[in-house]
């Protein structure tokens, strides 16, 4: 298994990266994962609604043209986009941009988490995974068929990880443990593909994976 080192904190909300061709800008495509337990929202973007009665656990996507977007995400009633938001952000998406925005208590307040996504070609017989630690938890140390891959890995990171294609058993332990926290989860993670794996969740009564793949292609 061939670990890329870097770990690190995708808590902003204004991402750029390196600009692409301008004669052409491309759409941005953007995932939202719902990591609080215990209510159903309505996410608007720019005042619209692209998301009804989305539940803990729950993702979707959206694909918007490059821009900065109001995202608000309020209490369930479908169709309405008025009203006081649990959480209310500005997103900047430029050009290409993958992206995931995760909603989760940060430092116990509702907040988006945004990371950019890894979609460059795998090597071949490779995939990727990549492993995002937004639950309400400590440090972790994340395992793969029996092996700790991730050590003391803080609130708020993502690691990504090539690893070959193959089935695997993921499950996070408390730091320095070895007892799964969440998980296992068995992955089925095909050659040529990107995964994302979030431990999301506020207590060891709720917490959980959630899963996001896209298909990535090999050099």
């Amino acid at each position: 298994m061939r670990r890329v080192v870097a770990i690190f904190i995708g808590a902003a909300l204004a991402i750029g990266l390196t600009p692409a061709a301008l004669a052409a800008p491309a759409n941005a495509k953007v995932f939202v994962v719902h990591g609080i337990p215990g209510v159903a929202v309505d996410v608007c973007v720019g005042g619209s609604e692209v998301a009804s009665d989305f539940r803990y656990g729950d993702v979707f996507s959206a694909e918007l043209p490059p821009g900065t977007y109001r995202v608000k995400v309020k209490a369930a009633a479908p169709g309405e986009c008025v009203g006081p938001a649990v959480i209310s952000e500005r997103l900047e998406l430029t050009s290409g941009l993958n992206a995931t925005a995760v909603a989760r208590l940060i430092g116990g307040v509702p907040g988006l988490s945004v990371f950019v996504n890894d979609v460059s070609p795998t090597d071949p017989g490779e995939a990727r995974l990549t492993v995002r630690h937004t639950a309400r938890a400590p440090k972790v140390d994340v395992w793969a068929n029996g092996q700790r891959v991730l050590n003391d890995v803080p609130r708020g990171a993502s690691a990504d990880l090539e690893v070959p294609s193959g089935v695997y058993a993921v499950w996070v332990s408390a730091a320095d443990g070895f007892r799964p926290v969440i998980g296992p989860r068995v992955l089925r993670l095909r050659e040529g593909f990107a995964y994302q794996v979030h431990a999301v969740g506020t207590n060891a009564s709720n917490y959980r994976f959630v899963v996001i793949g896209q298909e990535v292609g090999t050099a």
